[in-house]
């Protein structure tokens, strides 16, 4: 564990020396719909480096973010009408599927932005608006503001105290890994919540 977390924390502390900083958070961001490595720690590590360009990594990754959230929406949309009849049979009843699309429905705009600024896994926050129909534009909005607060504060943080920040993050790197099983443990936690 040790070995590995140590060469992403390599590997991200090279990114950030390279000219190409900008298309690696695009691409990193991007990808965050498949990745599970918590990617606000891989943004404070550019912003560190590079801290006049902050403003412009906090867009690129929002942007990203939202394109990648986008696909999660699309694929829930598209693809529930093949696998939904599965999931439902055999992995989660269909009272507790239709309790829970009636709350998030209910309270989508208030569950997608919440879900933008918190530690919580945008591939259940996309798919799952997808699978509900979710109106796209209101989820696409909010997405945005609540990505945007929130890698706004993440460069704030590493613009007024990046030296501390920095010495932390190198202390605790691979606890700060751990981070990827909270977020699912609160991405389980949100859904049982809802059907609860």
């Amino acid at each position: 564990m040790a070995t590995n977390t140590g060469r992403i924390y390599n590997w991200a502390i090279q990114r950030t020396e390279s000219r190409r900083a900008p298309l690696w958070i695009g691409l990193l961001f991007f990808l965050e719909l498949i990745l599970f490595i918590p990617l606000d720690a891989i943004l404070l590590f550019f912003c560190l480096r590079n801290r006049s360009k902050i403003p412009y990594y906090v867009l690129v990754a929002t942007i990203s973010s939202t394109i990648s959230g986008l696909c999660g929406y699309m694929l829930g949309h598209l693809l529930w009408d093949f696998v939904g009849p599965y999931v439902l049979n055999h992995l989660i009843a269909a009272s507790s599927f239709d309790q829970f699309a009636s709350h998030y429905q209910n309270y989508e705009n208030w569950a997608v932005l919440g879900g933008a600024i918190l530690p919580f896994p945008l591939k259940i926050l996309s798919l799952s608006a997808g699978i509900f129909h979710l109106k796209l534009a209101p989820f696409l909005g909010f997405l945005f503001f609540g990505r945007a607060l929130r890698f706004s504060l993440v460069g704030i943080t590493m613009y007024f105290w990046g030296d501390k920040v920095k010495g932390f993050v190198d202390r605790h790197f691979n606890r700060l890994l751990l981070l990827v099983g909270a977020k699912v443990a609160m991405g389980l936690a949100f859904f049982w919540a809802l059907t609860g």
